[in-house]
This record gives C-alpha cells, structure tokens and sequence, in this order.
C-alpha cells in the first residue's frame, strides 16, 4: 500500500491526547453521602465495571474515528498490477496546441477538448503524481516537473501557437531534458493531437523507445478548411495610376465542392470583392484588379470567409509603390544611344546619362540602375564604387564595347564572381538559350521562347566560367556561352557579353534587347517578399546605407519585438524563423523601425503548414512509431473521441472513501454511545 501525502500520518501521533483526557476521566472522585457502607461498595463495584467499559469503548470509537480521518487525508491506495511503478514516477504528457487544433469538435475546439483529457488523465492518478507538461513552445519554461496542482494552472495558460510541430520533436525534447537531470524512472507518455499526416513523417527520431505510449488523437467535426494559400502581382513592380493585377490562391481541402466563396480585398481602403467556385479537394487563382493612386508604402489584407478554421482565412501583404526609378547612363566616345532610347519609352524612368570624364560621385550615389554603355576601360575608382554601391542594393547593367579592355573589365567581373571575358570572336553565331524558368524573365514572354528567332550575331565575346558559379545564366549562345548573366547572390548586377555596335552586330536594335533592357529597370526597383511567413526561413532585406546601426524592431501596436538580423553589405536581412517570441507574434503589417524611426513595413503571416486537414488513421500512427522501435505502444489508447467523457484509464485501488465512512460510522458510535448508554 502506497500514500499520496504519508506526511499526514504524523497526525497519529495526536491520538495521545484523547488518551490522557480518558485518563483524567477514570481518577475523577465524587463525594457521595449514604448510611450504609457495605451496600455502597456493592453498588460502586458494579457500576465501576460498567463505567469503565463504557469509557474504554468511547476511546476506542474516538480514536478509530480520528485514525480513519487522518488515513483518508493520507490517501492510502494500492496500484494495479502495471501501475506499481509507473504511479510513483513521471508521467509526461505532449498537449499538441498548433492552430489546427482549433477547429471545432463536440465539446468546443480540439484544443479545450484536449486540455480536458489531460484534465482526466491527471484524475487517473493519485493527487501526488509528478508530470511533465510540454506544448508546441518547447521552451525552457516548460522543462519541468510539476505537481497536479501546478498542472492544473498551466492548462489554464496554455492557448493557440503558430508555431508547428512534428509529433516525435516534443517527445525528443522531454527525453533530453529527463537525461539532463539524470532521471532513471519509469516513464508513461501521453500525446494528445489531432495527427495531421504532414506531423508523422519524421523517419528518423531520438525518443525514448523504453517508456510505455498512449496516443489520443482528437477529430473535428467538419473535416474541410477554406484558406488563402498564397499570393502574387502579374506585374514586376507596382506604379501609380497603373492597374495592378492581384493574383489569389485559394484552397478547398474538402470533399464537396464550394460555390460563391467570398473574397475581400481592402487596401489602404480601396476596397474590392469577388466570389468564386472552388473544385472538391483542390485550389483555384482568383485575380483582382485595382489601381494605386498614390505612391509610397501600401497595405493590404486579403480574407476568404470561411467558419471552420479561421487563421489561415486572412494573408496580410504590403509593398512599395515608387515614384520614378533614376537611370544613370554611363557612356565613351562611342556609346551606342540604344539604352537611352529604350528607357526614354517610359516616363517612369528618369534618365541621366554622363559621360566618364564628367561622371560625378553624387550622381552614382543618386542611380537605381548604372548602365556601363560601351566604356573602353574601367577605372580602379569606378570599380571601387560599384562594388560599394551594390552591396547596398544599387543595380549595375555591364555593356562593354567593341574596343574593351579585357584588364579593366576582368578586374570588375571578378569581383562580382561573373564569367571572365576572353576575348572578341569572329564567328556567326545563334541564340541558343533562354532560361524561361528564372525568376527574372517572370511574365516576360506570352508564347513559347523556342519560337523566338533572332538573326545571327556576327561576332561575339566568349568567357570562361567559374567552377563554383555565382551567377545565372540568363541567355546562353548556342555553343553554352554566356549571352546576359545575373549575379546570383545579390541578384543586382548583370552582364551583357556582346556589345552593341552596329558594326559588331543588330542586337542593339532587336526587340529582345529593349525588353531586357527594360526588365532589368524594372528588378532595379527592389522586388521584396509581399510579406514573410512566420517561423520559416523567409527574409526581407532592407537597404540600410545612411541609417543608424542600431538594432531593427519590429512594431505593431503595443506589441514589439527584436527580429533575427544579418548584415550584407549596406543591407539587413530580417527574419522571423527562430525568434522566441514566434510564440505570441500575430500575423499583421508591422512597422519597421530604426532608433524609433519608420524606415519600412513588413508584413506576417502565419504558416499554412496547419491548414491541410489530412489526418493519419489509427494504424499509421502505430505502424509509424513500431518504425522508430517503439515497444509499448498503447493501441488502445488511439481513439477518435466524439466525447471527451469515453476517455477512460485504469485507476488504482484507493480508499480513502472507504476511511472517510469508517471514521463517520465510528464518530457515529460514539453519540449513540453517549446518548443511550447512561451510568
């Protein structure tokens, strides 16, 4: 036999004292008169036997009663045949709180419904079990082994995260923690989630395979979630009074399919919505159209209506909306005016062109986008300045001349890790290759490249290549040589490997050339992420050349919060992967700032991870964990629970109800006594 609290027992000690009370009653002497001595020492030897019998049956009814008491404070029990152990070790229970667990079961969401079952699983156990309570925060504040009571109050703070989790890295964390303290008990762990497919496919975990499991896994009532996947513009970059295409992908998880789904778009309060059709089991793009009237930072939020799971319904967005782009043309003697041309086409560039001997500092300082038109030779100082200039975000177009100096231009390839010039080859050659798939030619082409025909090249100037490429190549000749190569790094400097003299050949007039002219315009206005998602490895890179180096805090409302930062040049890359406030970040647009000062806007949303309501069946998860050598495995334990209340565990044998009536029913005989026995 076993007690929950056997420091009560001391309370025996206390039965003392109705023992020298009696003993004071049986020496108590009462003077009584009476004319005959003989028949009073009869009458006193009689009703002394009865006296002291009565007195001795008091005592023992008391005392019994109070002994009774005390053991039913104590909680004796005697635990079951497998629970000898494992009830006076720990027990440690994973509460799975990620945001799928807030769809809508019997009881509520699955969240309270679990937070009741570990409610339950604590009533199981005597009032004296130790536990180990871990959610998805898996933070230091929750390694530690508490009492029922502490259990008991943590539930009640433990609430919704963004944060997601495979089911075996809380079962790992437990573990190591229990190894930090060298703890060499028995162990029973419990895991209470809902089983998402995506949380089973860990092949290889660290956990405990010694310890006994029991899994229970929860299911919502509506099996279907309504969310908004992702999002993106049809157009490179946005530009006041130009209509900007929204496209919106939309998901339907369910089986049946959904008709007139609402979507609202609000931004900066223009205002739109659209419904839609959603297939069973699949997603659709909705595109929505509106124009910005003004430049500068937008906001944006995009919602579908949907009342099942509701995080995943909102996508927060926010960009910039430019006033010009300023193009600093840099040309020599003989410069083609082909650039020139090109960016005149669109008032939304602002062109300067120098030549290099009048090429002043702040007019470099000033560019988006430096175009080197043709230069015979680059000068150290200018090399100097472009490299400074594009670790802080500026871009840099390369056209070299017909008359180039391989020195100069190699020195300045190099240092961007780009393919080296060899030299000017007299041959006729083709376009072979345009890599349609990059990122950079994105919306660029209607049809099929394959059916662009350019005239041949006359001549060309062939390159040798990095083993360990640092670039894309965007356009290669026909025999693999670079054409126009884009730095991979920064993304912010490019090279055109053939000048652009009409002697040399017809590119410059071509249509492909404007249109990649262009579309390096366009990349020089900094396309950043519409927004980051919260926990994934995402960054948004802020251009910090002139800000004070202080560290960036990201603000919205009265909440702040000081994000992961990396330096590159005049930038800071910011992300949101492993902050330790993942925890209580809310998805939203927040403010930037430097020293107190705005200088940008970034928006967050929460990951979809959780949106697929995809849930492993009973014998995947016990067919996952036998993979990961688990032994005792508690199959019983799986059950999709319609009530809360059909969780049943086995108890030990506990009487402290039975010592409870005991001491009632000897307190009891003690009136009686008292009442109907007089002396």
């Amino acid at each position: 036999m076993n007690f929950v609290y056997p420091n009560i027992l001391y309370l025996l000690l206390l039965l003392i004292i109705p023992i020298i009370i009696h003993l004071f009653n049986f020496r108590r002497y009462k003077k009584l008169y009476f004319s005959s001595l003989q028949f009073i020492k009869k009458v006193e030897k009689e009703t002394n036997a009865t006296k002291n019998l009565r007195h001795y049956l008091i005592l023992a009814c008391r005392m019994l009663a109070f002994a009774a008491l005390i053991f039913a404070f104590a909680q004796p029990y005697i635990p079951t045949s497998n629970q000898t152990k494992s009830y006076e070790n720990l027990i440690p229970i994973y509460l799975d709180n990620s945001f799928s667990m807030s769809a809508k079961g019997s009881n509520g969401n699955l969240l309270n419904q679990a937070k009741t079952t570990v409610q339950q699983i604590a009533d199981a156990y005597p009032k004296g079990q130790r536990y180990l309570l871990v959610t998805n925060a898996l933070d230091g504040t929750e390694h530690r082994i508490i009492t029922r009571s502490e259990l008991e109050d943590k539930l009640e703070y433990v609430n919704l995260s963004p944060i997601s989790r495979s089911i075996t890295n809380p079962l790992e964390s437990m573990k190591e923690y229990l190894n930090s303290i060298a703890y060499d008990g028995n162990l029973h762990y419990y895991v209470i989630s809902d089983f998402q497919q995506r949380n089973i496919k860990e092949s290889k975990a660290a956990i405990d395979t010694s310890a006994n499991y029991s899994f229970l896994q929860l299911a919502p009532q509506i099996n279907r979630n309504l969310y908004i996947d992702s999002i993106w513009f049809e157009q490179p970059f946005q530009r006041v009074n130009s209509n900007n295409t929204l496209n919106i992908r939309v998901q339907n998880t369910g089986d049946e399919k959904l008709t007139n789904v609402e979507l609202n778009l609000n931004v900066g309060g223009n205002k739109r919505q659209t419904l839609t059709d959603l297939e069973a089991n699949n997603s659709t793009v909705v595109a929505m159209n509106y124009t910005d009237k003004s430049n500068g930072i937008k906001e944006g939020i995009i919602e579908v209506i949907d009342e099942n799971l509701f995080f995943d319904n909102r996508f927060h967005f926010n960009y910039n909306v430019e006033e010009s782009i300023n193009v600093l043309i840099i040309n020599d003697e003989k410069s083609t005016p082909f650039p020139g041309m090109v960016y005149a086409t669109d008032d939304f560039y602002t062109v300067e062109q120098t030549s290099v001997a009048q090429l002043k500092s702040n007019s470099l300082n000033e560019a988006d986008l430096i175009v080197l038109n043709g230069l015979n030779t680059i000068s150290s100082g200018i090399q100097t300045q472009l490299n400074q200039l594009a670790g802080n975000g500026i871009h840099v177009l390369i056209i070299p001349s017909a008359d180039f100096d391989s020195k100069s231009y190699n020195n300045l390839l190099s240092s961007f890790q780009l393919p080296l010039f060899r030299e000017a080859a007299e041959q006729e050659i083709r376009i072979g290759k345009i890599s349609s798939d990059l990122d950079f030619f994105s919306g660029m082409f209607d049809g099929n490249v394959d059916n662009i025909r350019m005239p041949p090249l006359k001549r060309y100037i062939s390159s040798s290549t990095y083993t360990n490429a640092n670039y894309n190549l965007l356009i290669q000749y026909e025999n693999g040589m670079p054409l126009l190569v884009e730095q991979a790094k920064g993304k912010n400097v490019y090279a055109l490997y053939s000048p652009i003299n009409p002697e040399f050949n017809n590119f410059g007039k071509s249509a492909l050339f404007s249109s990649l002219v262009l579309r390096v315009g366009e990349k020089s206005q900094g396309q950043l992420p519409l927004s980051l998602t919260i926990g994934s490895s995402d960054e948004y890179r802020i251009r910090m050349a002139g800000q004070n180096e202080s560290a960036l805090i990201l603000k919205q409302d009265e909440y702040e919060f000081i994000p992961e930062m990396s330096k590159n040049g005049g930038f800071t890359s910011v992300s949101v992967r492993n902050s330790i406030d993942n925890q209580s970040i809310n998805d939203g647009v927040y403010s930037v700032l430097n020293s107190g000062n705005e200088i940008g806007k970034l928006a967050l949303n929460y990951n979809r991870f959780e949106s697929d309501m995809d849930y492993a069946s009973e014998n995947e998860i016990t067919s996952y964990f036998k993979n990961l050598n688990v032994t005792k495995l508690n199959t019983e334990g799986i059950s999709t629970l319609s009530d809360i209340q059909q969780l049943t565990l086995k108890k030990p044998n506990e009487f402290w109800r039975i010592l409870l009536i005991l001491a009632l029913t000897f307190f009891l005989l003690e009136m009686l006594i008292l009442i109907f026995w007089k002396v």
